[in-house]
This record gives C-alpha cells, sequence and structure tokens, in this order.
C-alpha cells in the first residue's frame, strides 16, 4: 500500500472561491496546535479494525480497555498522525467523534483559551467551554478538554516521555514523515464558530468559498503549517459535529487499484455506499483529484491527489 496521508478537499465541487491564499492572512504568531488524532466509533469494532488495517493498510500502534468497558486502538495513519478506534457507545455513536491537537504546553493553551474568554465546562455550560488539564490514562498524555458552539470536542494533548503516542511515534519505521492534515467540520451557528475559532482559538483563515447562491460558505483554517480545519455549516443531511477526513496520495489511480484489490467495491461518483470506493474526479474549487473511500459505519474518506495549484498546497508552501 502507498503511504498515506490525511489532507483536506472541497465538499462540493459547484462552489465558488472567494477567499485569500492562507499564509497572506496568517497572524505573527501560529497558536502551537497540529491534528494529530481523529476518533472513531465503530459499531462493528472487529469489521473496522479490519477494514482500517488490511484494505486501508494502517499499523496498529497500541490498544487499551477503558472505565466505560470500550476498546481502543490507535491506528497510525503516519509518523505523526492516529486515527482512534473506538467501541461504540450510547453516547459515542458510531462516527468520528473528537480530534486531538498535539501542543507543546497543555498548561500554556488552557490558559491562553481562559484568558481568551472560553469559560468552564458545566453542568449548564456543555458548549463554547473548557475543562480542567489532566493526565489521561492509560496513554499518559496531559490534555484539556475544549467543547466548541456546535459540541465539537477538541482535545489539545501535550506528550509525556512515557506517553503510547510518543512511544509510537519515536519507533515508527515506515520511511518519510506523513501526516493527518484535515479533518472537516459542520456547526450550527456560523457566526459562533468564526468568532471561536478565530478569536479564541486564533486560526488563521488559509481560504473560504461560497455556494453559487450565497447561502453556504466553507472555510479552511490553517491548524499549522500542514494541518487543516474544514468548516462548513450543517445541512439537512450533515449534522454539526465531525464530517470527514481526507487522505492524499500521489498516485490516486494506483490507490484505487490497490483497495479493489484488497476487496473494496467500486462505486459511482456520488455513491455513499460502506465498504466501496468511488470513481475518480476533479475536486472543486481546491482544484484536487479526488475519490471517496467509505468504511463500514459509513464515515467518508475523501482520497486526494495534488495539482500544482492545489489550494492547500499553495497555502503549506506561503506558510511563514
Amino acid at each position: 500500500m502507498p503511504r498515506l496521508l490525511l489532507t483536506v478537499a472541497a465538499a462540493a465541487s459547484a462552489l465558488l472561491f472567494i477567499g485569500p491564499a492562507a499564509a497572506q492572512n496568517a497572524p505573527a504568531s501560529h497558536p502551537d496546535l497540529r491534528l494529530s488524532v481523529v476518533g472513531v466509533g465503530a459499531k462493528d469494532y472487529a469489521e473496522s479494525l479490519n477494514f482500517y488495517t488490511k484494505i486501508m493498510g494502517l499499523r496498529p500502534a497500541f490498544t487499551f480497555d477503558t472505565a466505560a468497558k470500550t476498546t481502543n486502538t490507535y491506528l497510525q495513519v503516519s509518523r505523526d498522525t492516529f486515527l482512534e478506534l473506538q467501541t461504540s457507545t450510547a453516547t459515542n455513536r458510531p462516527g468520528l467523534t473528537h480530534i486531538h491537537m498535539e501542543t507543546s504546553d497543555v498548561e500554556a493553551i488552557a490558559a491562553r483559551l481562559r484568558k481568551a474568554g472560553l469559560a468552564a465546562c458545566s453542568d449548564s455550560r456543555k458548549t463554547n467551554c473548557i475543562n480542567d488539564v489532566r493526565t489521561a490514562e492509560p496513554t499518559k498524555e496531559k490534555n484539556v478538554l475544549v467543547v466548541d458552539p456546535s459540541g465539537i470536542r477538541i482535545e489539545p494533548t501535550q506528550f509525556t516521555p512515557g506517553s503510547l503516542s510518543k512511544k509510537a511515534v519515536d519507533s515508527w519505521d515506515r520511511g518519510a514523515s506523513e501526516r493527518l492534515l484535515v479533518v472537516g467540520i459542520a456547526v450550527t451557528d456560523y457566526p459562533a464558530s468564526q468568532n471561536f475559532y478565530e478569536k479564541i482559538i486564533g486560526f488563521p483563515t488559509a481560504f473560504k468559498f461560497t455556494s453559487p447562491d450565497g447561502q453556504r460558505t466553507t472555510t479552511y483554517y490553517q491548524i499549522s503549517r500542514d494541518s487543516f480545519l474544514e468548516m462548513q455549516p450543517v445541512t439537512a443531511t450533515m449534522p454539526a459535529g465531525l464530517t470527514h477526513v481526507h487522505i492524499l496520495t500521489g498516485d490516486l489511480t494506483g490507490l484505487i487499484t490497490k483497495l479493489h484489490q484488497a476487496g473494496l467495491a467500486s462505486a459511482p461518483r456520488n455513491g455513499t455506499t460502506p465498504n466501496t470506493v468511488t470513481e475518480p474526479g476533479l475536486t472543486q474549487p481546491s482544484n484536487v483529484k479526488s475519490a471517496n473511500v467509505f468504511d463500514p459505519n459509513g464515515i467518508r474518506l475523501e482520497l486526494n491527489e495534488w495539482l500544482p495549484d492545489s489550494l492547500t498546497k499553495k497555502a503549506m508552501e506561503s506558510w511563514k
């Protein structure tokens, strides 16, 4: 299986680009955050584990059981990035569940967010809030739970010398470094979410585009030089929460062929059937060659191949 790289692409091809390249608007001092982990809730844990390891070719980094009687396996997409496969529960339904963003100083991040106006989470406040810093077990990572205005869970996470993720990173032996680059989110209140991600978190806008009727805007925030957050408003078919991730490959055709050989069925370009890969095409205005893979839970993994003027590629190259 060729090396994989999670990245971003536009969710719809009939959108109009209206924003500037990323680094032109980047602040002088960037937040000390980068995309590290995306959680995946599985309705059938064994089936999903087989999908991600045998078909997608991801390496299991470590596994542990939780007090809630769930099993979690960190699947290493690249040296520094992971999917966290979890048994689904009544409160964590099948689908994408949460984001980890690695930081070098979680205490400083938490202090900055509180100073920026983020209130403490409580029984009466469950969104637009922050919890106390803690050390997670058994991963032995310091983290703090932040909940955005739409209820999306984000965990700024600091590796400690004995943390399981750091051990996995240090033992990576698959050649050149790759990375989890982008995750998509759908939000209920776009202006409130813009304030949260731009003013409180401090992410610069990489680029944005709007639908032809002017009713729907998609904003790409640049978390770090090589990681992005794609924000869209909710729709009748896309509820609030994490929506998708993307995998960048240098050979989209070759990757699709390998997935077919591994057992994935072919689907039309607009297909959404679990355990399939769609026909490739061109996604605009992000300007990437793309195809969608749907895992056993229906989670969309968009396979991307960059073109010379792909927007995320331009944003990375202009980052300062």
